[in-house]
């Protein structure tokens, strides 16, 4: 019996250093993730299967590779106290606010409104016009509500900031189409309100190129517009709008000025352009409306008009129908007719210069231009065919001659005179 004690007890420890290889096997980490306290803890019992190994060969060799991944595992360091700091990302990268915000689903709305601030030049001619003016961009992204309370209400970025802020968040991509050139500064403000509603103010002065119509010269009402486009996103994306607050703001200045114009108000009107592969991109154009100030053209257009119809009348007055004829000298009164069509072609060629936009197209001035043209012609023909040749006289005797001749003296220039106001009431309609 005394000798089979050494070998129980040998039996004995080998069994405790297997149960304990078994629990370290099954519960690695939560040994792993143990505080220090348990790396103490584990310690001891590490010394104990150490101690106990070396009272057998087999005992001894399962110990040391128990204790050989007891001490592994208490060995290795947290995760976290090993892994390198990393660099915080960007606030727009982490939070993806460069991407469109789909908080409130598609396309999103996007309101423009443009206020006029100082009209400095419209030149009718060249279709073109410079001004400055604040051009207001909104909209929301529930991405960027506030969680704090500020004084103002709303957290606001100005100058250089705008461009940094931009940088970091999503903003609808919008250009100007009938943009010529901008001045170099370029003023910004953008503001970001607690329920995620974003604004973008920008004031620029610039030239644009616009649509000028000269039919109801000098009555004429030209826009002076912006069109405003979405270049990156279709209208399934994004589109362009105005509520009863861009109308609003979309005005004139009280001070704004345009020679020889009267200003306005401000029309907004959204479209949609259709662009590549069917897809269709939504604009917005907001045109500032002018009336032409019609008393500036009278003295210089329409009185030299007016009175250019009397010449072609003249040869005619200067006339008198008696029983044997005309006592009027025939070659007199063409050359009158004649002066009066090279006085028309000058007159033309000086306003047509000075207003170029009038010199194509169908309006007032080309029309009167037609009624001194066709008075000229009449007048002319009657010089030749009734004075000099007295076709009249012999084809129905000097009776009828007479009487043509008197009806000729006032219905022409009633006519005329007719024809030139309505063609003036046309235009003032």
């Amino acid at each position: 019996m005394t000798r089979r004690r050494p070998h129980a007890r040998a039996v004995l420890l080998a069994l405790l250093a297997t149960l304990c290889g078994l629990a370290l096997v099954l519960f690695p980490l939560r040994l792993r993730g143990a505080e220090t306290s348990g790396a103490a803890e584990g310690a001891p019992a590490a010394k104990q299967a150490s101690a106990a190994g070396r009272k057998g060969e087999k005992a001894a060799k399962r110990v040391q590779d128990a204790g050989a991944d007891d001490a592994g595992a208490d060995a290795e360091p947290p995760a976290e106290a090993v892994a390198p700091a990393e660099p915080a990302p960007a606030a727009g990268a982490e939070a993806g606010l460069t991407t469109l915000p789909l908080g409130k689903g598609l396309p999103v709305n996007v309101n423009v409104a443009v206020f006029f601030l100082d009209l400095k030049s419209f030149d009718d001619t060249k279709s073109e016009f410079e001004c400055t003016t604040d051009v207001r961009l909104r909209w929301v992204d529930p991405r960027l509500r506030l969680t704090t309370k500020n004084l103002r209400g709303y957290r606001e970025f100005r100058g250089k900031e705008v461009e940094d802020q931009l940088a970091k968040m999503w903003s609808p991509s919008i250009d100007v189409t009938n943009r010529l050139e901008a001045a170099p500064y370029v003023g910004r403000r953008l503001r970001i309100f607690p329920d995620g509603q974003v604004e973008s103010l920008t004031r620029v002065t610039a030239r644009y190129k616009t649509r000028v119509s000269a039919e109801t010269f000098p009555f004429d009402r030209q826009r002076l517009a912006l069109e405003l486009i979405v270049r990156d996103d279709t209208t399934d994306e994004v589109l362009l709008r105005f509520d009863k607050d861009d109308v609003g703001f979309s005005r004139a200045a009280r001070d704004a000025k345009l020679d020889g114009w009267t200003i306005g108000l401000v029309d907004l009107r959204s479209e949609a352009i259709p662009g590549w592969n069917g897809d269709r991109y939504s604009q917005t154009t907001a045109a500032l409306i002018v009336d032409r100030v019609w008393v500036t053209s009278l003295a210089p257009i329409f009185i030299p008009l007016l009175a250019s119809l009397i010449i072609p009348l003249l040869s005619i007055w200067m006339n008198k129908a008696t029983e044997h004829g005309f006592e009027g000298d025939t070659l007199s009164l063409a050359n009158m007719s004649i002066g009066g069509l090279f006085s028309v072609i000058a007159l033309s060629f000086a306003i047509y210069s000075s207003y170029g936009v009038i010199a194509n197209g169908d309006n007032t001035v080309t029309r009167l231009f037609g009624v001194n043209y066709a008075m000229l012609a009449i007048t002319l023909a009657i010089v030749v065919v009734c004075f000099r040749y007295n076709v009249i006289a012999r084809l129905f005797g000097p009776y009828v001659q007479r009487e043509a001749f008197y009806f000729m003296s006032w219905a022409l220039p009633v006519i005329s005179l007719a024809t030139s106001i309505a063609f003036l009431l046309v235009a003032a309609a």
